[in-house]
């Protein structure tokens, strides 16, 4: 499966949420999907149900944070458990001022994504192999990142548990937000993507780890029915 550009759906609901994506940003987000298509033929990146549905389930879904919350710019920021690239290669591609680097504990996997990013020419990102929780192994990864986003299968209380080593403890104060409706994140903290009934894992995190806020934003927008994006959520957490 190649060929496949961005359904117009899917520039118009990035315009009218604010996220005004050039024409090169859309080649690479072509250009990335194409790859993923390719791959997930010899590997599982993404459920082969959702090949026809990639570019709302798997892209839009991992650039909706943008709509919602103002990140300062170059952010260093770590996608924990990338899989296929998500959310990661999407941001990156949308915000080329961020340094992103894509973990994932799947050797084959991030041989794959790694591939992607050259073929894209993605200078600001790069790919590690690891488990979550052992940045206390690698001196370069430990303290070392402003935010962390993850599309992992997890609950709230195990990311941040394992994104807390990863995170600074601390970094001057972020730039000027854009202004608008959308949420300030001060860094350091976690954006999660999660679906369901969060309040018990909210509640969970909340007393069993030290954060200074979560903030639940319903990715609620113009089609996020009919695209069956309405039970998505992002977590905010600050740390």
């Amino acid at each position: 499966m190649t060929g496949t550009g961005p359904p117009q759906e899917f520039q118009r609901i990035c315009r009218r949420n604010g996220l005004n994506l050039s024409d090169a940003q859309i080649n690479l987000l072509a250009r990335f999907v194409d790859g993923v298509l390719e791959w997930n033929s010899k590997i599982n990146l993404i459920s082969r149900r959702d090949q026809e549905n990639i570019w709302f389930s798997h892209v839009l879904h991992s650039l909706t944070p943008l709509f919602y919350v103002d990140f300062s710019d170059g952010l260093r920021v770590l996608d924990l458990g990338t899989g296929g690239g998500f959310p990661g290669m999407p941001l990156a591609i949308a915000r080329p001022d961020l340094e992103m680097v894509l973990l994932d504990s799947i050797r084959k996997k991030t041989l794959v994504v790694q591939d992607l990013v050259d073929r894209l020419g993605l200078t600001g990102v790069s790919v590690r192999t690891g488990r979550a929780g052992e940045a206390h192994h690698d001196q370069k990864a430990g303290g070392t990142f402003d935010l962390v986003v993850t599309r992992a299968v997890a609950s709230l209380r195990e990311l941040v548990h394992w994104s807390r080593p990863y995170l600074r403890v601390s970094r001057a104060a972020p730039g000027e937000t854009n202004g608008g409706n959308r949420a300030r994140f001060e860094p350091p903290g976690l954006v999660a993507l999660k679906g369901g009934d969060l309040e018990r894992e909210i509640a969970e995190t909340k007393l069993k780890e030290s954060v200074r806020s979560v903030r639940v934003i319903p990715m609620s927008f113009e089609g996020s029915i009919e695209l069956g994006l309405e039970d998505k959520k992002a977590v905010i957490v600050s740390i």
